[in-house]
Parts: structure tokens; sequence; C-alpha cells
């Protein structure tokens, strides 16, 4: 009897020794569990992070070369727009130098290649130019040289020297040949590089001191298109009328009717 009673007690002895032990064991495993499970969530939030970054950055990237492909394909589409532009400017003044040279003194009637419409060539040299010498050959020959410096600078795009050319060609050379065209092309320039109210000034001038000029009619249109851009409805609608009256059935008549067409649908 009291020897199981003593086998009794040793075991609660070692019992009360070895409970803690294990209990404590058991705590450190469930706390590392615990740990663990807050480490694997943590990477899977870190990763589902980087991966709508990732998605994000891709996205991005993808409307950057959209956008890259098109400010590529507006450029070309400028580029394209000026080439035209200036090859109109050769054009309508190589045919408009023609037809001054080729006309005949006698009055005869020629087509403006801007409107249509039949302009008369007076017999002789408007009061504002002069019939040159042969001994003003050379002077002659430097002011063409004047203008075709500065029409060259209008067709590469460069309109403020384009502009400053212009202007100094018609100092030096008020009664050359070319002066009314070199007026309007400074007034083209100058409207081109939306310097609207020196436009307007340079293509009145262009009436009153060229009437006869046989850019005289295209001037009229262009002050229609520039009291347009400066949204003076009363004066554009006026100015568009009077060509309309002024050249009825022309093609400057058409382009008149076509612009207040327009400011009807924009309801100026």
């Amino acid at each position: 009897m009291f020897k199981r009673f003593y086998v009794l007690s040793v075991l609660l002895i070692a019992a009360s020794f070895t409970l803690p032990t294990i209990a404590a064991e058991s705590d450190v495993i469930s706390m590392m569990s615990v740990k663990q499970r807050l480490e694997r969530m943590e990477r899977l939030v870190d990763s589902d992070i980087f991966r709508t970054q990732a998605r994000r950055i891709d996205a991005l990237q993808q409307e950057i070369a959209q956008l890259r492909d098109q400010l590529d394909q507006q450029g070309y589409e400028l580029n394209s727009i000026k080439q035209r532009q200036r090859s109109l400017y050769v054009d309508i003044d190589r045919r408009i130098n023609a037809m001054e040279t080729a006309a005949p003194a006698s009055g005869l009637a020629v087509p403006a290649p801007s409107s249509g419409s039949q302009v008369v060539v007076p017999k002789s040299a408007p009061a504002n130019r002069t019939t040159a010498a042969p001994a003003s050959a050379a002077t002659s020959d430097k002011a063409k040289a004047e203008y075709d410096t500065a029409f060259a600078l209008l067709k590469e795009g460069r309109y403020k020297p384009a502009i400053t050319a212009f202007e100094g060609f018609l100092k030096n050379n008020p009664d050359s040949q070319y002066a009314d065209n070199a007026q309007y092309w400074l007034a083209e320039a100058s409207y081109a590089n939306r310097q609207y109210q020196q436009a307007l000034s340079e293509f009145q001038r262009l009436i009153t001191d060229y009437p006869d000029s046989t850019k005289a009619q295209g001037a009229r249109l262009k002050i229609a298109y520039v009291y347009y851009e400066l949204k003076n409805w009363p004066a554009a609608r006026e100015t568009l009328q009077q060509i309309i009256s002024l050249y009825p059935d022309t093609n400057l008549a058409k382009k008149a009717n076509e612009r207040l067409e327009r400011i009807q649908r924009e309801g100026h």
C-alpha cells in the first residue's frame, strides 16, 4: 500500500514539471503558426499590389504608345498641309506672274486665278507702277531677287521673316512691278501668322494702293476671312455680301456664300 502511494506521488511530481513544458511548447507552436499565417497573408497582399501596379504600368505604356502614334500621324498630316499650302502659293504666284507678263497692253480681259471672273488689264501701267527703262535693268533684277527671297521665306512657312522681307521690299521698291504681289503676300503672311489686325490693314492697303491688281478680288475675300477670325460677324457678313454682289456667278462669290452659310450654321 505504501509502495503504491509512493509511485503515485512520484508520477504526480513528474507531471507537475512536464505539463508546463508541454504547454509552453504548444504556445510557441501556436504563436509561430499565427506568425506564419500573417506572413503568408502579407505576401499575398504584396503580390496582388504588385500585379495591379504592373497592370497599370502596362496600360499606361500602351496609352503612351497610342498617343505617340497619334502625335506622329498628326505631325505627318500637318507637314502635308504645309506642303500643299506652299505648293499652292507657288502655283498661284506663277500663274499670276505669267498672266501679267503675257497679257497685251490693249486691255485684253484675262481670268483671275482666285475667282474665275474677268479682270481687265489696264492699257497703261497703274499709277503706282513705273515702266522700267533699260538703264534700270540692274535695279529691276535686284528688286526681283528681293521679292524672290521674301517669297521663298513664305513658302517655307517662316512667316515672321517673310513679313519683314516683304516690308523691306515694299520700302525699297515701291514702284516695282511686283509691288502689288508683295503687298498681297505680306498680308497673307500676317494672316498665316495669326496677326489678324495687321493682315486686315495690309489687305485693305492692297485694295487702296493697287485697285487694278489681279489680287484685289482675292484680298476682299481675305478681308472677310479676317473679320471672321476676329469674330466681327457683322463686318464679315457685310463684306461677304459685297463680294457676292460685286462678283456674281464666280468662284469668289461661291466661296463668299459658303462662308456666309458657315457663319449661319455656327449661329453668329
